[in-house]
């Protein structure tokens, strides 16, 4: 456990220097001062349940690609995998740190349009299992190709397999197939802490699904990376 804090807190170090922290607060701010103004225009809430799968989430899929692209093309990869480190501590290292900070910014965001109104428990895990599940597809990804243009491009269909639930929450279709994928869960916990009375069923579903789906998905992917990435 202490080898997996000191790696987060290495990870933190490392997007302070590439300034992506900063670019993220700026990004966050930037939100919260265009919902000031437009605030009264009402559903603000599915305008914020859109931003947080375009902006927070995004970035866990695309920076965990692209640090182990560099870390890769740069021979970091090769000589990290020589030493004592637990292949699953440099995993969800990568994982935990990029999805603290999408919650942190997403955080925000729910600040600046609901204020205090909401449930914040409901909306923090809910976004944080959305963060989690976009990381460790951007693994996945990344484990099939060490070009970040392939990568952008092979991201696409992922992005949007991921984000079919979405669909049925904006009425652009009523699939019931949707209700079962991965992402419905963390969806469920996250549009019901916007609710004056959420719906438990939605709740206990989405728990579940985030316990489920998280250790499903990240045991598989770490068994590719590994074997594309570290066994060869």
């Amino acid at each position: 456990m202490k080898a997996l804090f000191q790696q987060i807190k290495w990870q933190f170090m490392i997007l302070h220097k590439n300034n992506l922290i900063i670019i993220s607060v700026v990004m966050t701010v930037m939100y919260a001062l265009i919902f000031l103004v437009i605030k009264d225009l009402g559903n603000m809430d599915k305008v914020l349940t859109l931003l947080i799968y375009n902006d927070p989430a995004v970035i866990g899929l695309f920076f965990v690609g692209l640090s182990i692209i560099m870390e890769k093309n740069q021979q970091v990869l090769s000589a990290l995998f020589v030493t004592p480190m637990n292949h699953h501590i440099y995993l969800i290292s990568r994982i935990l740190t990029l999805s603290i900070l999408g919650w942190a910014c997403a955080l925000g965001m729910g600040f600046s349009i609901l204020g205090t109104s909401f449930y914040i428990v409901h909306f923090s895990v809910g976004v944080f299992g959305t963060c989690v599940l976009f990381s460790i597809m951007g693994v996945l990804v990344v484990s099939y190709t060490t070009e970040f243009l392939l990568f952008l491009l092979k991201s696409i269909p992922i992005l949007i397999g991921l984000s079919l639930p979405l669909l049925n929450y904006f009425n652009l279709t009523d699939i019931g197939l949707f209700y079962y994928m991965p992402l419905q869960g963390c969806l469920n916990l996250i549009v019901n802490s916007y609710a004056e009375s959420p719906i438990v069923s939605e709740l206990i579903y989405g728990y579940i699904s985030i316990v489920f789906w998280v250790p499903v998905f990240y045991f598989f992917t770490y068994r590719i990376f590994k074997a594309r990435m570290i066994n060869t």
